[in-house]
């Protein structure tokens, strides 16, 4: 059995570290928008899952419960969506070289 070539292993080491900085430059552009309520609440998240903004329709302020639902809806749809974002992103960078889900694990995003 051959030994793998350790300069070939350090040159795809440095490669994948080079993808991992790539990534999280890309995940920081991405932007990501989630609603609920037929759009009473809007929530729009970053590709790192911030929430960046939240817009609630004053029409709802007088029911208190309905807008709690509404914005917790809202956002974990902001936030799903980016992670899809986020894993299409991964895959293109990477060329299907690292697995998306278990990249954003080692990036504390995602489940």
């Amino acid at each position: 059995m051959a030994m793998p070539n350790l300069g070939d292993m350090m040159k795809q080491i440095q490669q994948a570290g080079e993808k991992m900085q790539e990534v999280q430059k890309q995940l920081e552009r991405l932007v990501a928008h989630g609603e609920a309520g037929g759009g009473m609440v809007k929530a729009t998240v970053s590709g790192k899952q911030k929430l960046l903004s939240l817009a609630i329709d004053p029409e709802i302020m007088d029911d208190y419960e309905m807008v709690q639902d509404l914005v917790v809806a809202a956002v974990n749809s902001a936030l799903d969506a980016s992670l899809k974002l986020a894993q299409d992103e991964i895959g293109k960078v990477t060329g299907g070289m690292m697995n998306p889900t278990e990249l954003l694990k080692n990036l504390n995003l995602g489940q």
